[in-house]
């Protein structure tokens, strides 16, 4: 069947009984499918996807499928970015079909050239499926992703979204394939700093003998974005006697504001008494006036013990002397 636009006034009709709908899962599954049946407007058609949610049944595979096709074929036309078939595929992810393997891998090939970038998402969003399917076959292409893919300017990741290689670690990690996620993270390729940071999550898992000179090479790196990550990493991995160094270094780092308050926030939301200690021990070197309101604010949240009531009330203080007079 030949999709067909809607007119302003059709449009506006479905969007509104979309809309209406909401509170109906039932009818509105059923409407949005309707919609999806013969819809040619892109954007209504994404609407109607987003709609659905999760509430995806084995008889809307076909209708699916179609409507990927259909978008497929006119890409340039109708679905430049492919932000319609990343919305399908995600649809048809809940319904965990062994149908949509070839489709899968379709996707994750895909490569168009358009203002939007060259297919990424849509290949992300292929790996993600394909992973789901058939998860030793997800691997296989997620380590080709990341060690031939991204080698190839042609094919290479956003320098936006980092994807699909932030999908393909994350498939990796999912299946505790940490050799591969080693070996992608010491090689350097990663293409922004989400996805070294989505990398270093995959590791925890391995000895910190092993994960230590990783993370004393990051912590010296100025990316904002990175150094969050591997704070969230610290945080996550058992005491030992390495562990202290790499969370004094970047408690001591200086002109990162921004990444001491999320250190700070994370060491006391873990509850963890062994890297409190850390942040009591570094106040009385550190001069700035607003990292040392965050830890204030930080470790007043903190498990109340003798050490730190002291400390506090010697940070109050400290920062009642320094604060500028009030005017008259």
């Amino acid at each position: 069947m030949k999709r067909r636009i809607s007119s302003a006034s059709e449009a506006r009709r479905k969007v509104d009984r979309l809309r209406a709908l909401r509170a109906d899962s039932a009818a509105l599954h059923d409407f949005a499918i309707e919609v999806l049946g013969d819809e040619g407007s892109p954007e209504l058609v994404k609407l109607a996807l987003e709609s659905l949610g999760e509430q995806i049944r084995p008889a809307d595979g076909p209708i699916l499928r179609s409507l990927y096709d259909d978008f497929d074929r006119a890409a340039r036309t109708r679905d430049p970015g492919g932000a319609v078939r990343v919305e399908v595929l995600k649809a048809l992810w809940h319904l965990r079909s062994g149908e949509d393997v070839a489709l899968a891998m379709r996707a994750r090939s895909t490569r168009e050239r358009t203002p939007q970038g060259n297919g990424e998402m849509i290949r992300a969003a292929g790996l993600a499926l394909l992973g789901a399917l058939d998860p030793a076959k997800g691997c296989l292409e997620a380590v080709l992703v990341l060690g031939r893919d991204d080698a190839d300017l042609l094919v290479a990741s956003s320098p936006m979204t980092g994807e699909p290689a932030l999908t393909a670690v994350r498939l990796l990690a999912s299946q505790q394939e940490t050799n591969a996620l080693l070996f992608y993270l010491l090689s350097g390729k990663a293409p922004t700093s989400d996805v070294v940071g989505e990398t270093l999550r995959g590791l925890t898992s391995l000895d910190f003998p092993t994960l230590e000179p990783v993370l004393m090479s990051l912590v010296q790196r100025e990316d904002d974005g990175l150094l969050v990550a591997v704070c969230d990493v610290l945080v996550e991995l058992p005491p030992s006697p390495g562990l202290a160094p790499l969370v004094r270094k970047l408690l001591d780092s200086p002109s990162r504001g921004e990444v001491y308050e999320f250190l700070v926030s994370s060491i006391v939301a873990s509850r963890r008494m062994d890297l409190v200690e850390l942040i009591i021990e570094s106040l009385p070197t550190e001069m700035s006036q607003k990292r040392l309101r965050a830890a204030l604010e930080a470790l007043r949240l903190a498990p109340k013990t003798a050490e730190l009531e002291s400390a506090l009330a010697t940070l109050e203080t400290r920062l009642a002397r320094q604060a500028p007079p009030a005017r008259t």
